[in-house]
């Protein structure tokens, strides 16, 4: 297979979800997320894509390239976000997300702490995808035992996503490694660089910070292979990284943290996401068959 490449529609990768990089940044002589003393704030970074553009309260927004001000709110320009699919020799499918226009983005108010969430990276490709996909992965194509599917949502928009095996729902398919960080994305050091100057950190200990996750031999993780459907008609094909276990311990600025593990620090600028092709094309058409799709 040679390698596909696609633009996605959207994308978040949602670093703060990680204890591990906050607690590399604490280190560091970071005050994360939030100082009570001084009102300093050095929240964690998502790392956002919008092929429609964004729209986000001032507050929000860490950084961007091009952005319009307008009265509270930050008006963001389309992004965009490339998306590569190829199968190697032993038939594990490799995906490459490349971020070329993205913004950085503080998390809002939410009930949930995202060290506690399940899903913590999400990639949406236009629906256009699925048929080529498919057609690209049809020799990896299986009897398809063993998928099973779940939905969320609510509206007339309502996200189907396939998981291998009873036990993953929380899951989807087995995920054999991936490569997700903060390094190498030009926001991203201009964003710590100025918030070294405001916390007194030194430019030097910047070039020792390990922010970027790969997949440790005992994390549980896996890819929701998905389809969102608004009004009865396929619009996105999502792919989500979830991670579960196991548990992880820091001290925070204000008492410990307890949440789940998303890797082992590392620095890196390759991102990827590696499943096996077959389980990957048995994913696709689980979901594309809920609705009574052709598969």
């Amino acid at each position: 297979m040679n390698a596909m490449e696609f633009e996605l529609r959207r994308m978040n990768v949602f670093f703060p979800a990680s204890l591990e990089i906050q607690e590399e940044l604490l280190k560091a002589g970071f005050k994360v997320p939030y100082d009570k003393e001084t009102g300093r704030k050095t929240p964690v970074p998502v790392v956002s894509s919008s092929m429609e553009g964004r729209k986000l309260r001032r507050g929000r927004l860490l950084k961007a390239k091009d952005v319009e001000m307008k009265d509270k709110f930050a008006v963001i320009p389309e992004e965009r976000v490339l998306i590569e699919f190829e199968v190697t020799e032993k038939d594990f499918l490799m995906i490459r997300p490349k971020p070329l226009e993205y913004h950085l983005e503080e998390l809002g108010f939410l009930s949930v702490p995202p060290r506690i969430w399940g899903t913590w990276a999400s990639f949406s490709l236009p629906f256009s995808a699925y048929d080529a996909l498919l057609s690209e992965l049809e020799e990896f194509k299986g009897e398809n035992k063993g998928f099973y599917t779940a939905s969320k949502g609510s509206r007339g928009r309502i996200e189907v996503y396939a998981y291998k095996g009873r036990t993953r729902k929380d899951l989807g398919i087995p995920l054999f490694g991936y490569s997700l960080g903060l390094h190498g994305l030009t926001l991203t050091e201009e964003y710590l660089m100025e918030k070294a100057e405001e916390n007194g950190v030194p430019e030097e200990r910047l070039r020792y910070l390990k922010l970027g996750l790969r997949k440790r031999k005992e994390t549980k993780a896996g890819l929701k292979v998905g389809i969102v459907w608004e009004n009865g008609t396929p619009v996105e094909v999502t792919l989500k990284l979830s991670t579960t276990e196991p548990r992880v311990r820091i001290r925070g600025l204000y008492g410990e943290l307890v949440g789940k593990s998303r890797g082992e620090l590392t620095r890196t600028d390759d991102w990827y996401i590696v499943v096996h092709a077959g389980d990957f094309i048995s994913a696709l058409q689980s979901v594309r068959g809920v609705f009574g799709g052709n598969v």
